[in-house]
Formats: C-alpha cells, structure tokens, sequence
C-alpha cells in the first residue's frame, strides 16, 4: 500500500510452501513465533534425497497424461462444486478422533502442532476435491489422519522434547541422563548453584505439568534415615509420541 501506484487483491486465498534445512529452521525461528500461532498455521514435512542423481533426472521419460487428466478433472469439479459436507459416517469418525487430535501437547512441538484439527478437516476436504467428490467421505478422512500422523512426527524430529524453558529444559536432559533419579539438591549442583529456587521450582513444575518428570520417594541406606525425594521420568515420556491422529485412526 505504500508503492506509487498501490494494487488490491479481493478476496484472496493466500499458500505458502517453503523449503528450509532443519538447522537454519531452528536457528531463526524464534520462541515467540513457535507460541503466538505463527508456526502452526504451517505443516510440516521432514524429506530426504532419496537418489544421486549427478546427470540430473529424466522427465521426458515420464509419461504425465494420465495425472494432466485427472488434475484437470479435480480443478474443474472444483471450480464447479458447492459447499462439501462430511458424510454421516465421516462425521461420525470426526466425533470419534477429534479429542485425540485437539488434545495439547506440551514444548514447542505441541505449539508447532496446535491446529492440528483445523489441519486435518483442510487436508480431507482436499483429498474430496481431488477425488472429485460430492462430500468428505470417511476415506478423504481416513486420508487426511495419516498425512497428518507424518506431519506431526515431523514436528516432534525438528523439535524434539523442548519446552521452551532453558531451566527446564537442563533438568529434563540431566534427569533423562541419570540413572538413578535427581534429587533437588543433585538439581541445584546441575546449576553450580548459580539459579535461584524460584527458577528451578518452576522449571521442575513445567516438566511435571508436561507429563515429563514425576516425584518418588525412596529409602535411604542410613537406618532411620528420612526417605529421598527423587525426580525420575514418567513411564508415558520414555516412549516419542504417536501423531495426534494415528492412535484412533
């Protein structure tokens, strides 16, 4: 708006598709677009080389009519089709998934996955377009829940357990490190004793609230010795997670 001769786009329906390395990601997306809902408007995909191809590739050899066809199909029944509703039985599915999918998950994976339920209804009522369908059928669905498994497992590659919370973070790795368990006292010498309590009892209750780490009481070896407390992982936190989707699709 602010060139000579400013121009207008009505109506526009704006995509965005990227290609970054996962240190250069990681390196310039900062914390605030990770948690005030920039990132998750993106889905991501984690891809590979998957040839050496020295002399470059070959697309004169592949025969395009077929895919020309039926993407020119999918554009005009799209161009031409109304409002796609979902199905009963698609619908009835939704009903079913949509708690898992819309469930929180903590770090900076979970905010970089947090619409993930507007990602899946996106991605199924563009499997119905290209099937030049009438209606979101329990396939398109079906479909949409695995591309978004991927996706999400993508995420969780690219940002791991991360909180967010660099003090949280150092616990997490020192008590995943440990074999035995970190008592508070272990925690503080993490820090050379350089952190404040206020600071070590909020990054050990964001890694509690997260599900990461739990408190346990054990025995000590001096008779009539007071019990140790101990922060060790939680059972579910050993294990990386599924895809929101996966695990009801």
């Amino acid at each position: 708006m602010t060139k000579n001769t400013p121009a207008r786009a009505t109506a526009p329906h704006v995509s965005i598709i990227g290609h970054i390395t996962a240190d250069e990601m990681l390196r310039y997306l900062n914390a605030t677009e990770l948690v005030n809902g920039f990132m998750n408007r993106f889905v991501i995909f984690a891809v590979r080389r998957t040839q050496l191809l020295p002399d470059g590739g070959d697309l004169s050899a592949i025969d395009w009519a077929s895919l020309v066809g039926r993407l020119a199909a999918a554009l005009d029944h799209g161009r031409s089709t109304g409002e796609l509703k979902p199905t009963p039985a698609a619908r009835d599915h939704w009903r079913e998934l949509y708690p898992q999918v819309s469930a929180e998950r903590p770090g900076l994976f979970g905010a970089a996955t947090a619409r993930a339920e507007a990602h899946v209804v996106r991605l199924a009522l563009l499997y119905a377009l290209l099937d030049c369908s009438d209606g979101i059928d329990h396939v398109h669905l079906g479909a949409a829940c695995a591309l978004w498994d991927y996706a999400s497992r993508s995420a969780h590659w690219l940002f791991g357990d991360t909180l967010g919370d660099p003090v949280a973070d150092d616990i997490w790795q020192a008590v995943k490190a440990s074999t035995a368990g970190l008592t508070k006292s272990d925690i503080r010498d993490l820090f050379s004793r350089n952190k404040s309590v206020k600071a070590i009892n909020s990054g050990i209750d964001a890694l509690v609230r997260a599900g990461r780490l739990q408190r346990v009481t054990r025995p000590t070896s001096e008779r009539g010795g007071r019990p140790a407390e101990l922060f060790v992982p939680t059972t579910s936190s050993q294990t990386p997670p599924d895809g929101r989707a996966r695990r009801t699709a």
